[in-house]
């Protein structure tokens, strides 16, 4: 019995280890199973996260830089800038008339950077990539450091996106490119840079104006696309490129010169957006090596001075004007204006010492021309003497010879009222590009102007007038009739009492009354401080006037000296 015991035990010990080891086979190998769908489809979505779509925003997650004046927004996926908000500044806000809202120059992905890898059978481009990102600060250089890292979809390397910022008042950007073993790919890779200019200020069609592609094909001299139409260039290469607004820019500077060059303007006529600029350029490499390529991005202020820091050129791109006038603004105004600003009073009282200065800079001129003025109007009963002496058209050689006789003897050069006038237009013109472009006028008020960079408005009109717009402007109506008052003063000083009231010579003085209304539609949506500036300049005009009229110019010691026919001088 015993020995049939030890059987059965056996026997049913036996169906237990068999028992056990399907089951535990059984669950294993459903275990095993799951374990390998699990390395599967976490294989396939991760392959699948190589190639996100833009609309699949759920596993999107983003990382950021930061610094005293910019922060940025970085996407994992693409590994590109979302953001680009710049602190110290403030977009305008219609709702409050007035700078009230965070600047973004990149806002929602306006700003897309992209790359294409290619081989015989595929293709990748950057913008569907995943990136990982890993945040460094180097203390000893002081920079924070982004690198942001995509696996291959077709192997096991790697593409590096690297990130630098400075820590304390840098707009620009450190970003390095590198790729780590990645698949096998043809020797041209193409990178693709466009942006969606954002409308920051008060008037969306000014601004458009101001708001172009450049750049430069070396560090002396710049290009730029059309600021009206749609444009678009080959260019065989470039130094650096520029995307730049009324006030602020994308700069990108590559660490060699860029070649093969294709870049386009779009004017987009509505919404948020003042245009759309691509770039695009394919750089060759060798098939066998890794490609490692570095660039430098600028998110910030048309500043003179902090562009100029940069020695490449970037503070060409801010719109002093062409030719004479740049240098007029650049060497003349821009000094001025600095020296004054340094008084840190209000910007408007900035702008009216500004013009006392420029003013009295230029008061030997415009003694000049007051005086030329004044002794014309004396000395035209002798013109008129003359006139009638010589009626003759075989005479007009001898009367051309007497009156330069005549204006030899009173010790006068009528081409100097020429000269000064010639002097005095370029600065007069210079200013409609000074203005509107700088930045540190920008948001600043005066007694009811709300932004010295834009036009003040004291009433809104139900339409619109040509040439002059739908509203009406305080500072340019003040202008517009200091100028008449000017006009009409000026005038009586050089008009003879004696003269014919419909002579040839008075019938043509209408002309001028019609630059007060010429000026009044015309610079109506201008920059207010060009108004300001102009007021108190023709009010200053005014004065000099009166005081040259009574203190510096005695008409009775002239006359003497006419009757006498003396050279000495008055």
């Amino acid at each position: 019995m015993k020995d049939k015991s030890l059987d059965y035990n056996s026997i049913i010990g036996l169906f237990l280890i068999l028992f056990v080891l399907t089951v535990f086979t059984y669950f294993f190998n459903d275990k095993e199973k799951e374990e390998i769908n699990e390395k599967k489809n976490f294989f396939k979505s991760n392959e699948k996260n190589f190639f996100l779509k833009k609309e699949n925003v759920e596993k999107k997650n983003f990382s950021f830089l930061e610094n005293n004046v910019l922060k940025l927004k970085i996407s994992n996926v693409g590994g590109g800038i979302d953001e680009v908000l710049l602190k110290k500044y403030r977009a305008y806000n219609s709702l409050l008339s007035y700078h009230t809202k965070n600047l973004f120059l990149v806002k929602n992905s306006s700003f897309l950077y992209k790359m294409s890898f290619s081989n015989e059978k595929d293709i990748i481009n950057t913008e569907n990539l995943l990136f990982k990102s890993f945040v460094f600060n180097n203390e000893k250089k002081g920079i924070k450091i982004l690198l942001m890292r995509a696996k291959s979809p077709y192997g096991k390397g790697f593409l590096d996106y690297v990130y630098t910022i400075g820590k304390n008042n840098q707009y620009d950007i450190g970003f390095y490119i590198r790729t780590i073993n990645f698949f096998p790919f043809k020797k041209l890779i193409s990178i693709k840079i466009d942006q969606k200019l954002i409308s920051l200020e008060k008037d969306r069609n000014w601004e458009n104006s101001y708001t172009q592609a450049y750049f430069s094909k070396n560090s002396k001299s710049i290009e730029y696309l059309s600021e009206k139409k749609t444009e678009e260039k080959y260019l065989p290469g470039i130094n650096w490129f520029a995307y730049k607004q009324q006030f602020f820019a994308s700069i990108f500077k590559p660490e060699k010169i860029l070649k093969n060059i294709f870049i386009k303007s779009n004017n987009l006529s509505s919404g948020k957006f003042l245009k759309k600029i691509q770039f695009k350029t394919l750089i060759k490499k060798n098939k066998d090596e890794e490609f490692n390529f570095s660039f430098r991005f600028y998110f910030g202020p048309l500043d003179f001075n902090l562009l100029k820091k940069y020695k490449n050129g970037f503070e060409n791109i801010i719109p002093f004007g062409w030719g004479f006038l740049k240098w007029i603004n650049k060497y003349f105004f821009l000094i001025i204006f600095q020296f004054l600003e340094k008084t840190n009073l209000n910007y408007g009282i900035i702008i009216i010492f500004m013009t006392i200065v420029v003013k009295l800079i230029l008061s030997p001129i415009t003694y000049k021309q007051y005086k030329l003025s004044a002794i014309m109007k004396l000395i035209r009963p002798e013109i008129e003497k003359l006139n009638k002496k010589y009626e003759n058209k075989k005479d007009t050689f001898k009367k051309q010879k007497a009156m330069m006789e005549l204006y030899k003897k009173i010790g006068i050069n009528p081409m100097s009222g020429c000269i000064s006038t010639l002097i005095q237009v370029p600065i007069f013109y210079s200013l409609f590009k000074f203005f509107p472009t700088i930045i540190n006028l920008r948001g600043k008020s005066f007694l009811w102007v709300e932004d010295l960079t834009s036009y003040d408005s004291i009433f809104e009109l139900p339409f619109f007038i040509p040439f002059y717009g739908n509203h009406v402007s305080l500072l340019t109506l003040l202008y517009s009739l200091a100028l008449l008052i000017y006009t009409k003063l000026s005038n009586n000083e050089k008009k003879n009492p004696s003269e014919i009231e419909n002579s040839p010579i008075s019938n043509m003085n209408f002309i001028l009354y019609l630059m007060p209304i010429m000026m009044l539609l015309f610079i109506n949506s201008y920059a207010s401080a060009l108004s300001l500036y102009y007021f108190v300049s023709n009010v200053i005009n005014i004065c000099f006037l009166f005081f040259i009229k009574k203190f510096m110019l005695d008409e009775k010691k002239i006359i003497v000296r006419i009757q006498d026919k003396k050279i000495n001088d008055i």
